[in-house]
């Protein structure tokens, strides 16, 4: 079993320190696992590099495979192929994991499972219950995808087992291809929705794994955290200026840290140990109806008229408390 992990990262982003604790915390787990890290050739480099104090990740993973690409290819794009043709690059049974992971426990227990393809799904529920289903269906009408609707669910990129043979290969295939004509035709560079149209082209042959194996706290994941074994955090959820991570090893000021140190320091190390207690004070909503809207541009239009214009909001928020009372007072 080979446990992967895909690394394209320069000096300005903060991946190659996301890979950096979850290789440490895999490795930590499991001091004989195999892991492997793909990266292209400027990564490769950069690993290579004294001046960016990257090194420190050689001694966590097995063995670090570098793909070769015309100076041209952007780092997204590299990315993106390096991870739609794994099964290429890797001859073996392997689990394929996100940089922006915790290692929660070990992870031998995937050698038993029964399928040849398999992942989880994301937000940890089935299409009609997930908060984004609109959001999939038009991005899968925009590319003329159907793989969402006909799993009637979609499963998360993050995580993805795949057992040696054919069944993998072909998905592996498939899913390369409907990645790039989603990002080369349709200018749309995702690769969740091409997975997706994968799957449902190679006959919807992928399985579904427990919530455990890609715990995403942020979609429904607590329900999993107790028996979590990969915690997903979700790094480009806190790419906006006002984000606040709920998850602490999400928080940019710590990565940057690795990176300025270009080592993890024994307190994060202590942090990383203990992964499943690692939570910022956060404000949960349990409203249905608010969670149902919020992803909604109403919702974030408000939100700009609070931050750029309190007065306007005031103004707002008096009027509808205004009329709300009144609705209250009518309906008694």
């Amino acid at each position: 079993m080979t446990y992967v992990y895909v690394l394209v990262s320069g000096k300005n982003d903060l991946y190659y320190e996301q890979a950096l604790m979850s290789t440490y915390s895999l490795r930590n787990l499991m001091p004989d696992a195999n892991v492997v890290l793909l990266v292209d050739n400027k990564t490769e480099d950069s690993i290579n590099s004294d001046s960016l104090k990257r090194a420190e990740i050689k001694k966590y993973v097995s063995k670090i495979i570098s793909v070769q690409f015309d100076e041209k290819v952007s780092n997204a794009e590299r990315s993106r192929l390096i991870k739609t043709s794994i099964p290429e690059y890797i001859d073996d049974d392997f689990l394929y994991i996100d940089c922006d992971t915790i290692i929660a426990d070990d992870l031998s227990e995937i050698e038993k499972t029964p399928y040849k393809t398999a992942g989880i799904l994301d937000g940890h529920v089935m299409l009609d219950e997930h908060i984004h289903k609109k959001y999939f269906l038009e991005r899968d009408k925009k590319l003329g995808f159907h793989g969402t609707q006909a799993a009637d669910c979609n499963i998360n990129g993050g995580v993805i087992f795949a057992r040696k043979g054919e069944e993998s290969k072909n998905l592996f295939k498939a899913w390369n291809e409907a990645w790039k004509y989603s990002a080369y035709q349709k200018h749309d560079f995702h690769d969740q929705s091409a997975l997706n149209e994968a799957n449902y082209r190679t006959g919807l042959k992928m399985r579904l794994l427990d919530g455990e194996w890609n715990c995403q706290p942020s979609h429904g994941g607590l329900a999993f955290l107790k028996d979590a074994k990969i915690i997903h955090y979700y790094s480009s959820e806190f790419s906006g200026k006002n984000y606040i991570p709920y998850y602490k090893l999400a928080d940019k000021e710590l990565q940057n840290r690795i990176k300025t140190e270009g080592k993890i320091s024994d307190d994060i190390k202590k942090m990383i140990d203990d992964p499943k207690f690692q939570f910022n004070k956060v404000h949960l909503i349990n409203d249905q109806r608010i969670v149902s809207i919020m992803q909604s541009p109403i919702v974030f239009t408000v939100a700009d008229i609070k931050a750029k214009m309190p007065w306007l909001f005031n103004f707002m928020e008096a009027q509808f408390s205004f009329f709300r009372k009144i609705g209250k007072k009518i309906k008694k």
